[in-house]
């Protein structure tokens, strides 16, 4: 037993350490495991860590003065933790599977209770948008939005759900429901709002405890990001997963799409078998 709790501390630190390259068409940046908090207690199954970072500074608008309409995302983002993959499910997990409950066919493993992730979280937006009834009444004043929220370069605990792996030995893949992240990040709503009629401006400033999620973007967009698939060998021990994750600043005004920015997630995973 002592043993086992000395391999699995040894794969923490090779996790949080390590360099890993997966094959890509073209080489990506590195990316490296964070040191985080982590206390095996896995015996046999599927542990691991993962990465999501999302650097994103890019804007996007139309129109000059009274008729500006602005969109500005800083977002500096990273989330990690560990994931357990302790209890085993006898045949398929997914839906529509064929000989779904073929226990030599598939191995399957789910997550078990609740895990926590980490955050470092630093965003602001700022939005410019004329009010007034447009093609009515015309432009009648400006609502500036600045939201910010960070945690101040610490990191701050959140809750893991979602992940579980498939494996099927008869096609040779792996199928891999992505982790998904949950945290609470302090932060200021600022409200500027100007009535051009009367030269008048005020200003107001909220709290706000603002609840993330991994899909969750103030004003960005992600694709479809919930199962991974990729080749798997009998007998493999080890999966190394890179990906990109395209998100884009898609915004709207008067039924008119706004130019798009777009950028990606990097999202970076290791899982070793154990036991």
């Amino acid at each position: 037993m002592k043993q086992f709790f000395t391999g699995l501390l040894s794969l923490a630190l090779l996790l949080t350490t390590g360099n890993y390259v997966s094959a890509q068409d073209k080489p990506l940046p590195e990316i490296k495991m964070p040191d985080i908090p982590y206390k095996p207690s896995i015996k046999k199954g599927w542990v691991g860590q993962f990465v999501y970072s999302l650097n994103f500074n890019d804007s996007t608008g139309t129109g000059k003065g009274k008729n500006r309409v602005y969109y500005h995302v800083i977002v500096n983002r990273l989330n990690s933790g560990f994931v357990e993959l302790s209890n085993e499910v006898r045949g398929a997990i997914r839906k529509n599977q064929p000989d779904k409950n073929n226990v030599q066919r598939y191995e399957c493993w789910i997550n078990s209770g609740t895990k926590n992730t980490w955050s470092k979280h630093d965003e602001i937006d700022t939005v410019v948008l004329p009010t007034g009834l447009l093609g009515r009444d015309g432009i009648t004043g400006r609502l500036e939005k600045f939201n910010r929220y960070t945690s101040d370069s610490n990191w701050v605990k959140g809750f893991l759900s979602n992940v579980d792996l498939q494996i099927d030995y008869e096609t040779g893949k792996y199928s891999l429901a992505v982790p998904y992240v949950d945290y609470v990040v302090e932060g200021t709503e600022t409200l500027v709002e100007t009535v051009y009629s009367t030269g008048k401006k005020t200003s107001k400033i909220n709290k706000d405890n603002k609840r993330h999620e991994l899909r969750n973007f103030s004003y960005l967009t992600v694709g479809e990001w919930m199962m991974l698939e990729g080749d798997f060998k009998n007998g493999q021990q080890e999966l190394i997963i890179r990906q990109r994750i395209p998100v884009s600043l898609e915004q709207f005004y008067n039924e008119k799409k706004l130019p798009v920015k777009k950028g990606f997630m990097e999202f970076y995973m290791v899982l070793k078998k154990v036991g």
